[in-house]
């Protein structure tokens, strides 16, 4: 009866990982995280994350690399996003690798370049507001200070007194 139950067991921890898996990248450290919040059992968290492993489920790799590239995508700054890996559990080498790809691919200027130019499309360039919008946008967005100021003023040029 123990054996039965055990498989039981076994079953409901797989689907309740596959059904969290479902919704998002994860890394197999949230995946632990979630399971044990659920209180299964270390022995239980280690056969479900071995078995999402092996089924190709979780790939820390992988899901860093993906995460990096959506993140770069929406603008975010390499350090913001090294940041928010690691918050999501993913090892050292894999979000080094993440972002080494990443990288190769657009640096921070041209991130930063798009966010700059997506606004100036949604907005008024020429108010005051839209300028401290963008920066807020960028800062929120790990941007360096420095090149957050190069660029704005590149497209907004000097900042007046009467801005503020």
């Amino acid at each position: 009866m123990s054996s039965l139950r055990r498989l039981a067991d076994r079953d409901r921890w797989l689907r309740l990982a596959q059904r969290y898996l479902r919704f998002g990248t994860r890394s197999a450290a949230e995946l632990r995280t979630y399971l044990t919040g659920r209180h299964a059992s270390e022995s239980a968290v280690a056969r479900i994350l071995k078995a999402c492993i092996q089924a190709g489920l979780i790939d820390d790799r992988a899901g860093a690399k993906l995460l990096a590239q959506a993140l770069g995508d929406r603008g975010y700054a390499a350090a913001a996003i090294r940041a928010t890996l690691r918050d999501r559990g993913f090892h050292d080498h894999a979000i080094d690798d993440a972002l080494n790809a990443m990288q190769a691919r657009a640096s921070d200027e041209q991130r930063a370049r798009t966010v700059v130019a997506q606004a100036l499309r949604r907005s008024s360039a020429s108010t005051p507001r839209c300028r401290t919008a963008v920066a807020s946008r960028l800062a929120r967005r790990g941007f360096d200070p420095e090149l957050i100021d190069h660029l704005l003023l590149e497209a907004f040029g000097p900042r007046r007194p009467d801005d503020e």
